[in-house]
Formats: C-alpha cells, structure tokens, sequence
C-alpha cells in the first residue's frame, strides 16, 4: 500500500487528461458508435463523470460503515445502456473535477485501518477501500483508453473485442 499517494496523484489528473483528449477530438466523432453495440467516445466520457458520485458514495460508506456492502454498478443492466447519450458532454465533463476533488478528500483522512477494511462485494473478492480506489484509477485509464482508441483508430483496425 505505498502507492496510494501516487493512486491519488493519479486520480487528482484524470479530470484534466479527459477535459484535454475531449477538446482534440472533433464533433462528429463524439457520438458515433464506431463498433457494433459498444459504446461512443461521447459515452465513455460521460460514464466517467457519472459514476463518480457513486464512487464517492462509496467511499463514504466504506469511512461510515462498520462492515460495508456495495452493490454492483453493471450499465445496460441496473441503468439505462442508452442514457449516458442524453448527458451534455461538456457541461457533464466540467463536473469532473469537483467530484474527483470530493472523492480525494473523503479519502484523505482514512488511516491503515479504513484502508484495509473488507468490504461484502457480490462481484469482486477480495475488496477493500484500497483495492477499490487503486480499480478507480484503473476505469479512469480503461475509459480513456477506448475514448483515444476510437478517435484515432482507423475503421478497418477497430475490433469488437
């Protein structure tokens, strides 16, 4: 656990690498579904933001609670899989920062302890605040990733996979 304060340093710039990849791309690439039933850059983008409030709710409840239990966040299942769509892409992204903020300083008080504390997760074992805001900055880098790699990649090199 020596890197959670390079995993923060990490997470504190996610805003501005997406603000800054967003503003390079052109419009009319935004909200293209360039594969087959995966999502747009407008909706990768979109989901990044959206999900940060849950995100700090989670942590939140991981600070809060005694023995914490989280539900698992799967889009297309417990939440719309078009609505990320109807989200204003810019105004959506200006909100990143704030939460990210607000995530970074829920967790700037937890101490060895909050950060080892097992948290009941259906989907993943084990699981822990540590384990979790090491996998935020993982989706922050995997949501980036397809947002370039859909802007850059020409047609005939993109896979469904």
């Amino acid at each position: 656990m020596t890197d959670i304060e390079a995993i923060k340093r990490n997470l504190a710039d996610g805003p501005l690498f997406l603000g800054s990849i967003i503003r390079d791309i052109p419009d009319s690439l935004l909200k293209e579904r360039r594969i087959k039933g995966k999502w747009s850059i407008h909706e990768h983008a979109c989901h990044l933001v959206d999900v940060q409030q849950m995100i700090n709710a989670r942590f939140i409840k991981f600070r809060d609670d005694e023995k914490p239990e989280v539900k698992p966040y799967l889009p297309g299942t417990n939440v719309a899989d078009d609505f990320l769509m109807d989200l204003p892409l810019k105004e959506t992204v200006e909100k990143f920062a704030g939460y990210r903020k607000s995530l970074l300083d829920i967790v700037d008080g937890f101490d060895e302890k909050t950060w080892q504390k097992k948290v009941i997760h259906p989907e993943y074992e084990p699981f822990n605040p540590y384990i979790f805001l090491r996998h935020v900055m993982m989706h922050d880098h995997f949501h980036m990733y397809r947002i370039e790699e859909l802007w850059l990649t020409n047609q005939e090199f993109l896979r469904s996979v």
